[in-house]
């Protein structure tokens, strides 16, 4: 009896030991290969020390001299200060920053693929597209003001605070996303489409389901309806209070539910006070016939402003070509 329970002990070690090892193996896997090897420089400004690998000097130049010059404005909206020098690490391509191990498997610290941090460093890529390095480039800033003042720039304060900072990703992302980019046409489609299409019953399933553009809008809402100079006394009542009804409540005199309700409403309403505001005549709905001649005369379809009746031409004349403005049928503006 002893002889089996001495076997039964070995064999529950060994197991043990097997599945430690199958953790760490799973741990381990979770790096990535890289496929060149990068010698990395370094370019220092007064706030920024930039990162960058073989034939990258000017590229990590240019997002220096960007982030010196973005780093004013998203202080002054976030009403917070960098206290040290941030770590930039500037990739030449996507290629090179799918290679990359810094902060690999640390999820809060992703913004849907863009910039990435840890602690006080950030990586950007040049996909050929400046505008969207300068977006990484402001994202990553703010993303890292936004984190040090709610959770604080030590690792291991940074884990205590969020656990008792519980705020959604969305809300923070979004703030982040709004400090970082100014609303467009772009963002203003998507949320129309979202919101038109009427595919959520409430504003946690917009958000589960398309966190940075419900987090966003949020934001813009915000703005438009309290001023904008809420929108960042609204996060800074959220840490205060370390509660975000409280913070609603202070703002809005309701509770954060109610804001989401609100939210879904009044962005619907809006848009589909657009569209019925779009009153689109059908294009050679209306003839247009004007003598030009004892015997000549031109015939063609018009497709007036259904408000005011009015309609442009190309006409030619003499030999020139020019544009004619008509209005209300009857006043005629040659441009």
């Amino acid at each position: 009896m002893k002889k089996v329970l001495s076997l039964i002990a070995c064999l529950s070690f060994f197991y043990a030991m097997e599945t430690a090892a199958q953790v760490n193996t799973v741990e381990f896997g979770k790096n990535r290969v890289q496929y060149q090897k990068f010698s990395w420089k370094y370019y220092q400004t007064d706030n920024f020390n930039t990162y960058f690998s073989q034939d990258g000097l000017g590229l990590g130049k240019y997002v220096a001299q960007v982030a010196e010059l973005e780093l004013n404005s998203i202080e002054e909206f976030v009403e917070y200060g960098s206290q040290r020098r941030i770590n930039i690490v500037v990739y030449n391509n996507y290629d090179e920053m799918q290679q990359s191990n810094i902060g690999l498997g640390i999820d809060w610290q992703n913004t849907g693929g863009v910039t990435k941090l840890v602690n006080n460093k950030m990586i950007v890529y040049y996909d050929g597209n400046h505008a969207n390095l300068r977006n990484q480039i402001r994202q990553g800033i703010a993303r890292n003001l936004v984190e040090n003042l709610l959770f604080g720039d030590d690792l291991g304060e940074f884990a205590a605070n969020q656990a008792l900072l519980d705020l959604p990703k969305w809300l923070t992302d979004g703030y982040i996303a709004y400090a970082a980019e100014n609303w467009n046409t772009t963002l203003d489609d998507d949320l129309r489409g979202t919101m038109l299409a009427g595919d959520y019953n409430n504003f946690y399933q917009f958000a589960f389901e398309k966190p940075l553009l419900a987090g966003h809008s949020f934001w813009k809402y915000i703005a438009d309806k309290y001023g904008k100079n809420k929108v960042t006394y609204f996060l800074y009542l959220a840490r205060i209070y370390r509660n975000l009804n409280n913070a609603s409540n202070k703002i809005a005199k309701k509770k954060f539910k109610v804001i989401l309700r609100d939210f879904m409403t009044d962005v619907q309403q809006q848009y589909f006070k657009d569209i019925k505001g779009r009153r689109n005549t059908p294009r050679g709905q209306l003839s247009v016939s004007e003598d030009i001649g004892k015997k000549d005369y031109i015939h063609f379809n018009a497709n007036p402003q259904p408000r005011s009746f009015t309609y442009a031409l190309v006409e030619f004349k003499q030999g020139r070509y020019q544009v004619v403005l008509m209005e209300n049928f009857v006043d005629k503006k040659c441009c």
